[in-house]
């Protein structure tokens, strides 16, 4: 009985050579391959940094670029002619409820007529104060002639 333990612990002994050898031979691959990892994240960056830069450089010359400007004309016109029509085109057909909600500028011949009147009504108040002296009573002004 005595043999077969020590014959068990001679193995066991052997068993634990053998698991600290494999253990200290899979840290050094993974040692490796970790050190693979950051040479090829180390090499990643750097290309992403060339490829940066060499976004920017065509962006900057693709502003330069003579053509940049009559494209960014063309667009800016398509905003300009298509604007207010292409917004209230979207207001009405997002479910907007005029009922509900008036809004006069959505009538441009009424926001227009509501304008005229709107400086009607402030030149009547400016001739009002013109007229007006400070007791009270109207002086007569002279109206000067148009031409």
């Amino acid at each position: 009985m005595v043999a077969r333990l020590e014959e068990l612990e001679v193995l066991r002994a052997q068993d634990e050579v053998v698991a600290a050898t494999q253990r200290k031979e899979l840290e050094a691959e993974l040692a490796a391959e970790k050190e693979a990892r950051a040479a090829e994240k180390r090499a990643l960056r750097a290309e992403l940094e060339r490829a940066n830069a060499r976004a920017e450089r065509v962006k900057e010359d693709f502003l330069k670029y003579p053509e940049f400007d009559f494209l960014l004309a063309k667009k800016a016109w398509g905003y300009f002619k298509d604007g207010f029509w292409g917004c209230l085109a979207q207001f009405r057909s997002n479910g907007y409820s005029e009922e509900e909600h008036p809004a006069s500028f959505l009538n441009l011949q009424q926001a227009l007529e509501n304008l005229g009147d709107d400086e009607d009504a402030e030149d009547e108040e400016e001739e009002q104060e013109e007229g007006e002296v400070g007791d009270g009573t109207e002086a007569n002004i002279p109206n000067s002639p148009k031409p």
